[in-house]
């Protein structure tokens, strides 16, 4: 056999060499395919949350300061100068009022027999003087005849007036018998407001 044809033969050994070499190359490249889809990576993501947080205010409250009105306690009278019947006129913070023993226990009476009251002296119908009736224990405005039992807290009785006669509240010192004036349970006539308007009242 000449050289020529012995460059022609390929050993088959070196052959099956190269071929498996080509065919682990191959494989191995398939797997790192396969396996990289089969497993994929895990990706780690990165998640920042803004926290919101409420600002404090400051707030500053101004309140306003009033005065604190009320009533004073003025003496108006001594239980040895009353006599049943006969009422005592009385000016108490300007309004006009009467003190009077009625002879019998009266609502808010004082005195050694609770029948020592004080009302105003002026009608709440229309403003008329109230004038006291010994006979029926009312107070009566000559105006339009309106009447208040004033042994019952100055309720009307009779005529126009569809409000109680304001009392004068009243304080009892036995040991001295005085009598003493603490402000009226109920509004003047013709104010809004006792206390804050007793200095430009008047008595009548």
């Amino acid at each position: 056999m000449s050289k020529g044809n012995d460059k022609d033969k390929v050993d088959p050994n070196r052959r099956a060499v190269v071929v498996g070499g080509a065919a682990a190359v191959a494989g191995i490249a398939a797997g790192i395919l396969i396996g990289g889809n089969a497993f994929p990576k895990l990706e780690t993501q990165s998640i920042t949350k803004t926290v919101v947080k409420p600002e404090v205010q400051k707030v500053t409250v101004t309140q306003p300061v009033t005065s604190v009105q009320a009533y004073q306690k003025q003496k108006v009278a001594n239980y040895s100068q009353l006599q049943v019947g006969n009422p005592m006129p009385v000016t108490y913070m300007g309004y006009s009022a009467y003190i009077v023993r009625t002879g019998t226990p009266s609502i808010g009476g004082v005195g050694p027999n609770g029948d020592v009251v004080g009302y105003s002296a002026v009608c709440v119908h229309m403003g008329g003087p109230v004038q006291y009736d010994p006979n029926t224990h009312c107070g009566v405005c000559p105006y339009h005849y309106s009447q208040y039992d004033v042994t019952r807290d100055g309720m009307p009785v009779i005529g126009h007036p569809n409000q109680y006669l304001p009392m004068l509240v009243l304080e009892y010192d036995s040991s001295t018998g005085d009598i003493y004036a603490l402000g009226f349970n109920r509004l003047f006539y013709g104010v809004y407001n006792n206390i804050a308007q007793a200095s430009t009242s008047s008595s009548s």
